[in-house]
């Protein structure tokens, strides 16, 4: 599977999993909330709620929840300190903080309040920090440095932020690039493990730096908001397209959907009445825009941020679902709603480059269709031909493989997850017993 990491191929089933419960995770997360939280913090709760069902106690260190203290699961709230408003206060905020992203405004209240946590948890925990923002993983990194707890980092996004590339070239300001660098081999040195949603998104991450670390290097992807799998007929009286999640250009753009959905009415004017496309998201980019100037006002809907359930009906009402990857052709991002897709039982068309990890992905587990971000043609083809096996009813040859539907199963996950925790284990353990009989020598040198 593309989805399995070539450091857990290694361990070939050597490594000593962990009992799950008997597990104790401190999971380190900026925002840590259902209804305020974006793409990060919903795949951190919903790896949280496997890990419990599974028998771990998870506790949680965040900025963004609410503050629970009751019960064997504990969640402790961290608010960030205020933002400055003016930008020359911001760079000296950020310097300060020697972190290079707004959210290290939090580190330094979060490790106080970290070891107060830990100090009344049990002396094998794990600390499990997931990045984004990078400041979950610095904070994270003082927490190991002081405890001696094993720690495993996860990175869902390339750090620094895809946003701030552009044809090779940092958009970043003087100071910021010297701090990134520092943090990044901090944490790729001194994490016992680390996590990355695929293989491609790793090797991205690393960096200089894969041929070093890529042997602690596990994929713990998204999971689907329930582990059912959905089986509802799909409707025959109209051809629904759907998109779930937010548009941001320039990296995210609409034009090839919207002008390869022209293209494909253009050819067969008898759908216009069947078809339909639904965008729903809390940021709609460029989706509007080129709605108006491909004249589908009539066919495009925007309905706005939803709630879980509400999506997952979304989902289950389509005929067809769609994802747009970033308009790179070495795009490492898995997008996040991936899992629902897969469990919708629906064909899914991803706007991508082959060369990505989403094309690789799709390409190799058979997860769906793809057309390339600079081409409605292909958008066009591939919507044409859903729609045809829809009329006849017959769109099982579009559905997501076996391979596919079990890289998103908790099993796949938590079997990555818990290889990163015994290797992070293992990894502490050795540098403690070093410590220790380096400790010894010197105290037997003193005599």
């Amino acid at each position: 599977m593309f989805l399995t990491s070539e450091a857990f191929g290694a361990l070939n089933g050597k490594a000593h999993l962990p009992d799950w419960n008997t597990t104790t995770v401190l999971m380190i997360s900026y925002e840590w909330d259902v209804i305020r939280g974006g793409p990060e913090a919903l795949a951190g709760l919903r790896l949280a709620a496997r890990l419990r069902e599974s028998g771990a106690r998870v506790h949680a260190l965040t900025a963004i929840g609410a503050e629970q203290s009751g019960g064997a699961d504990r969640v402790a709230v961290v608010r960030a300190k205020p933002y400055a408003r003016t930008r020359l206060g911001r760079a000296w905020q950020m310097i300060r903080s020697g972190v290079p992203e707004p959210q290290g405004m939090w580190v330094r209240n979060a490790v106080q309040r970290g070891r107060r946590v830990l100090s009344s948890l049990p002396g094998n925990t794990v600390i499990y920090s997931r990045a984004m923002p990078g400041s979950s993983n610095i904070v994270a990194w003082h927490l190991a440095r002081s405890t001696g707890l094993p720690w495993v980092a996860h990175f869902s996004d390339e750090w620094p932020a895809v946003q701030l590339v552009s044809n090779g070239r940092l958009l970043l300001a003087p100071y910021k690039a010297p701090l990134f660098h520092v943090w990044r081999r901090r944490i790729f040195t001194d994490a016992g493990a680390l996590t990355f949603t695929n293989p491609r998104q790793a090797r991205a991450v690393l960096g200089s730096m894969t041929e070093r670390f890529l042997s602690k290097a596990f994929v713990v992807t998204h999971l689907p908001t329930d582990s059912h799998r959905r089986s509802r007929p799909q409707q025959s009286e109209l051809f629904h397209i759907v998109h779930t999640g937010n548009l941001n250009p320039p990296g995210h753009s609409s034009e090839a959907l919207i002008r390869g959905l022209r293209l494909f009415l253009d050819r067969v004017p008898q759908a216009r009445n069947k078809v339909r496309l639904t965008q729903a998201g809390w940021s709609n980019g460029d989706l509007p825009g080129w709605t108006r100037r491909c004249g589908l006002d009539d066919v495009v809907r925007v309905v706005g941020r939803l709630t879980g359930p509400e999506l997952i009906e979304l989902m289950d009402n389509a005929s067809l679902l769609v994802g747009f990857d970033y308009s790179r052709p070495d795009s490492a991002t898995l997008l996040s709603k991936l899992p629902d897709y897969v469990n919708s039982r629906r064909p899914i068309l991803v706007i991508t480059a082959p060369t990505s990890a989403m094309g690789h992905l799709f390409r190799e587990d058979g997860v769906g269709l793809t057309a390339h971000y600079d081409s409605p043609e292909e958008v066009a083809e591939q919507v044409s031909r859903v729609f045809d096996a829809w009329q006849r009813g017959e769109f099982q040859a579009f559905l997501p493989t076996a391979t596919a539907i079990e890289s998103f199963t908790d099993r796949s996950v938590l079997a990555e997850l818990a290889a990163a925790f015994s290797v992070a284990r293992t990894a502490t353990r050795a540098i403690n017993q070093d410590s220790h009989r380096l400790a010894l020598l010197g105290h037997e040198s003193s005599r």
